[in-house]
C-alpha cells in the first residue's frame, strides 16, 4: 500500500505530541483525519512550541469524544493506521488515568478490530516495568493498553519517550520567574526529546517493523543541569530549590485526600523526580536550542 493511499487517524491531535504527529504524517504524504473535541483547539498553537493545525494541514477533522462512544460513528471509515497519544498530562474534567489513558484507548482498539484497521501506534512510557513506576496509576493504565494491543490481532507499535521537551519548558518558565523548584536532589539523568523529533519517530514506527521503541533526544543531563541551562538562556543567576522527597511525598498524601485524580498526577511527578529517563538518541534538537526558541517567543508582542 502506497503512502498516498494510506489513511491515518490521529487521536490526541490537540495535545503537544499529537499536533506534531498530525503535521509529520501530512509532510510524508499520508491522508490524515484528526480526532478532536474542538476544531478551534486543533487550529490554535499549543504551549511549548506545539503548532496549530489549520484546515489546509489536515485532510479531515472529526469532532468527537472518546469518553462518549455515541459521538464516534464513522470515525474509522477507510482508516488504515491509527496513532494515539490520548491521555491526560494535566487533570481535567475530574477523570482518572484509568478512564482516559486506558478506557479511551480501549475504545479505539475495539473500533479498530471491528472495522479492519491494519495497525495501531501507541505512545506509552519508558521504564514502565521498573519497580519505581510500575505501580503508579498512570503506568498501569498505559500498560493495560499495551497488553490489550498484544492480544488484539492488530499490527502495532509502541513508542516510549524518555521525557518531553514540553516538560522541560516548565523549567524555563520558572527560571524567568527567578527560581526553579526541583523534586528531589535533581541528580536523576534524563534525555528528553522535542515533540517534532518524537513525531518523526512515531511515523517511522507506523511505517516499519519495530514494535517497542524508546526515544530520547541528543542531550543526556541531570534535572539540575537542565535547570542551570534554563537560567543561562534567560540570563539570570541560577537559583534552585530542591524539595526533599519526604516532603514531596507528604504533599502527595495531602493532595490525594482532597482529590484522587490530582493525587495520582502528583505522585507521578514526585517519582519522576527520582528516576533516570535515558534512552537511545532518536532526536536531533538540543535542549539549549529549544530553550532559546521559547525565550525568543516570550519576547514577541502579544
Amino acid at each position: 500500500m502506497s503512502v498516498a493511499t494510506t489513511r491515518v487517524l490521529v487521536a490526541g491531535s490537540t495535545g503537544y505530541l499529537g499536533k506534531f504527529v498530525t503535521q509529520a504524517f501530512k509532510e510524508r504524504g499520508y491522508w490524515v483525519r484528526a480526532l478532536t473535541r474542538s476544531e478551534d483547539r486543533l487550529a490554535q498553537p499549543g504551549p511549548f512550541t506545539a503548532p496549530g493545525i489549520g484546515p489546509d494541514e489536515v485532510d479531515e477533522v472529526f469532532v468527537g469524544e472518546l469518553t462518549r462512544p455515541e459521538t464516534l460513528d464513522g470515525l474509522m471509515d477507510g482508516i488504515d493506521i491509527v496513532f494515539s497519544s490520548v491521555g491526560i498530562s494535566r487533570q481535567r474534567d475530574r477523570l482518572t488515568f484509568e478512564q482516559v489513558d486506558y478506557q479511551c484507548n480501549h475504545t479505539l482498539i475495539e473500533l479498530c478490530v471491528a472495522t479492519g484497521v491494519r495497525k495501531f501506534v501507541y505512545v506509552s512510557m519508558q521504564g514502565a516495568d521498573g519497580p519505581e513506576i510500575s505501580n503508579l496509576a498512570i503506568t498501569k493504565a498505559h500498560e493495560k493498553v499495551v497488553a490489550e494491543l498484544a492480544t488484539s490481532g492488530l499490527e502495532y507499535g509502541i513508542v516510549r519517550p524518555c521525557g518531553y521537551f514540553s516538560d522541560m519548558g516548565a523549567l524555563l518558565k520558572m527560571a524567568r520567574w527567578g527560581r526553579v523548584f526541583l523534586v528531589g536532589s535533581g541528580d536523576n539523568r534524563v534525555s528528553p526529546i522535542h515533540g517534532r523529533d518524537l513525531a518523526q519517530v512515531c511515523v517511522d514506527v507506523a511505517e516499519g517493523n519495530e514494535f517497542d521503541v524508546e526515544a530520547g533526544g541528543p542531550d543526556v543531563l541531570t534535572q539540575r543541569e537542565a535547570a542551570e541551562l534554563a537560567f543561562d538562556v534567560v540570563g539570570k543567576p541560577a537559583k534552585i530549590t530542591a524539595v526533599p522527597l519526604w516532603l514531596a511525598g507528604g504533599m502527595v498524601r495531602v493532595i490525594r485526600l482532597l482529590s484522587k485524580q490530582f493525587g495520582d498526577l502528583a505522585e507521578f511527578i514526585v517519582v519522576a523526580g527520582e528516576v533516570d529517563g535515558v534512552g537511545p538518541a532518536r532526536g536531533a534538537t538540543t535542549l539549549r536550542s529549544y530553550f532559546e526558541e521559547l525565550a525568543a517567543d516570550s519576547t514577541k508582542p502579544g
